[in-house]
């Protein structure tokens, strides 16, 4: 299937949302739609799908008969359909499908997504918020479609849900289109990003790196034809200044000298061109570039001073945590050592946040012990981001006796609250927004050991990666959850992962993680599968040392016959076991 849309323009209320933007999908396009939050990437994506109309513009399909896939960002299930109904009807919908086969397709694919049997019967209203993203990434599994259309399907997963959407995303071979804040899926994902702004629509061939690495020379490339221009610029207009000056003074003194007359004519004649010059120019003048503030290193760092901390500035020992009858955590130990950068990650419900909180003092209903050196402060973001005053300005929330105004402000410009931003107030910002000025407000408050929970949650791509930055600077020591790979991947200089109750420490960052955790899973399975073969081996040398003990016992022929036979049977199976436990 191939694409084309031409000229599409939308406005809510009578602000434009995109104007006169094209472009074109071809049948082996993955592509990646990012760019700013309220940007209109929701808005594009439902007026290709069919979902909305554009104001204007054209969309073309080809076939004429393309069915278009939509899975939306926020999925609203019926009242009272369960879990099981609602795929059910998603199945049976699908013309493709035979009726005999729909019970066995329902269970096999709530299966494939990591709904078990359990949870079929609840309503789907019911679900968190990463089970309904699940649910709804269901109909892509069991639906016929011609151009597929992810709106953040990343939201709320953990990473085992993470690794098998991308298994079944690089496994479809139908153009797609993803909007996502998730750099790391888009990298593993994607062959093209569409950048979406308030100009308009760009293209870039490759994956999300490649797309930094476009822009980062397209930025290069844009301020050097800039820096020209104003230079042509300033010169054409000296030269049109002398020139008119010279005319002024020509014209004055010609009379009726020809000479003069000439002269006056001639500077005119120039004046004029260059004047030309100056208006094509101006026409298509580039506009400045954005200046990008630098992080604020000097003040991010202002108050850590790193060789007077500790070499170890938490240790926890033989850590138990219960709720009730549930047990969270089960004889654990750790250690937080100067600047360290730790991720925490796990599955959804593992117990991550509560591990924060012990560390942070927060939660001390448990057994075992966690010490932390007199000399640690504590900074601890929580995802709710219930500590932000809806009355104060975004200035007066972060500014504290510890930084001057000019430097929290310029901390705010390098988190993108540059100039007049800084009075709006906390009422009026998005979440993304509200989780910049807690950070800020966070990195301001002398901590030199930060525990964040899901940082950049809420955050688009630009406002994670400023983030990222000041984190990359903070010279204390972090312990993080995040569900961005990207981040961590960034990151983390070590990897703790809560898994059954223990707690797994793993010392280098998240490609290290991951080397160690396919090694330790090709282990788990040599393991058992070496178990099998010595078990098996052992079997069939028993089952040999019998039948030889019977083929001297017997004189009938025929039994003699089929005994040898079976004896050769087993003979050739063990061998084949001995030599695949060699290779093992």
């Amino acid at each position: 299937m191939d694409l084309y849309f031409s000229d599409l323009s939308k406005s809510y209320q009578g602000q434009n949302v995109f104007k006169n933007i094209t472009g074109q999908i071809n049948y082996k396009d993955k592509i990646g739609l990012v760019g700013a939050n309220g940007v209109g990437k929701t808005t594009l994506a439902r007026i290709l799908a069919g979902e909305e109309n554009s104001d204007k513009g054209q969309i073309t399909y080809s076939p004429c008969n393309a069915k278009v896939l939509y899975i939306e960002q926020y999925p609203v299930f019926d009242i009272n359909v369960s879990v099981y109904q609602q795929v059910l009807e998603m199945v049976s919908s699908n013309s493709n499908n035979d009726i005999k086969d729909i019970g066995a397709i329902v269970k096999r694919t709530l299966n494939k997504v990591g709904l078990d049997e359990q949870k079929w019967e609840r309503k789907a209203r019911s679900l968190s918020g990463g089970e309904k993203t699940k649910l709804s990434l269901c109909k892509a599994m069991v639906s016929d479609f011609d151009f597929l259309i992810l709106d953040e399907p990343t939201n709320h997963l953990d990473m085992k849900s993470y690794e098998w959407l991308e298994d079944f995303v690089q496994n479809i071979a139908k153009p797609m289109m993803i909007i996502s804040h998730d750099r790391y899926f888009l990298n593993n994902v994607v062959n093209n990003i569409w950048e979406l702004t308030s100009r308009g629509l760009n293209t870039y061939q490759g994956n999300y790196s490649g797309y930094k690495i476009q822009k980062e020379i397209e930025r290069k490339s844009v301020a050097k034809e800039y820096y020209n221009q104003q230079i042509k610029i300033q010169q054409l207009k000296q030269v049109i200044n002398q020139r008119r000056n010279w005319y002024d003074s020509a014209h004055k003194a010609a009379g009726k000298n020809d000479f003069y007359r000439s002269k006056a004519k001639k500077h005119s004649n120039v004046l004029k061109a260059k004047q030309r010059e100056l208006e094509r120019i101006e026409k298509s003048k580039i506009d400045k570039p954005e200046k990008i503030v630098s992080p604020a290193f000097e003040v991010i760092n202002k108050n850590i001073i790193v060789n007077k901390l500790p070499p170890f500035l938490v240790r926890g020992e033989n850590l138990c945590k219960s709720f009730g009858e549930k047990k969270i955590f089960q004889d654990i130990s750790f250690d937080i050592k100067r600047k360290d950068k730790i991720a925490l990650i796990g599955q959804n419900g593992v117990g991550k946040t509560t591990f924060l909180k012990i560390v942070c003092g927060i939660d001390k209903n448990y057994s075992g012990s966690v010490t932390v050196n007199p000399s640690v402060k504590v900074g601890y973001f929580a995802q709710e981001l219930d500590n932000l005053d809806s009355e104060s300005t975004v200035l007066d929330s972060v500014l504290n006796e510890r930084a001057t105004a000019e430097e929290t402000r310029l901390l705010l410009a390098c988190l993108l609250f540059p100039g007049q931003e800084v009075y709006k107030k906390i009422g009026d910002l998005s979440m993304g927004e509200k989780g910049r000025v807690a950070f800020a407000k966070l990195i301001l408050s002398d901590a030199n050991l930060l525990v964040l929970d899901e940082p950049t949650n809420y955050m688009d791509i630009q406002s994670k990666e400023k983030v990222e930055e000041a984190l990359g600077q903070f010279e204390g020591s972090i312990l993080f959850v995040s569900h961005d790979r990207y981040l961590i991947q960034r990151l983390a200089s070590r990897v703790f992962m809560i898994d059954d109750k223990s707690l797994h420490c793993y010392d280098g960052g998240y490609r290290y993680y991951l080397n160690k955790r396919k090694e330790q899973k090709k282990e788990e399975k040599i393991g058992t599968e070496y178990k099998y073969l010595a078990d098996s081996i052992r079997r069939l040398e028993y089952e040999l040392a019998f039948l030889g003990g019977k083929l001297s016992e017997v004189s009938d022929e025929e039994e003699k016959e089929r005994l040898n036979k079976r004896y050769l049977e087993i003979a050739k199976r063990l061998n084949r076991n001995r030599e695949k436990l060699s290779k093992l």
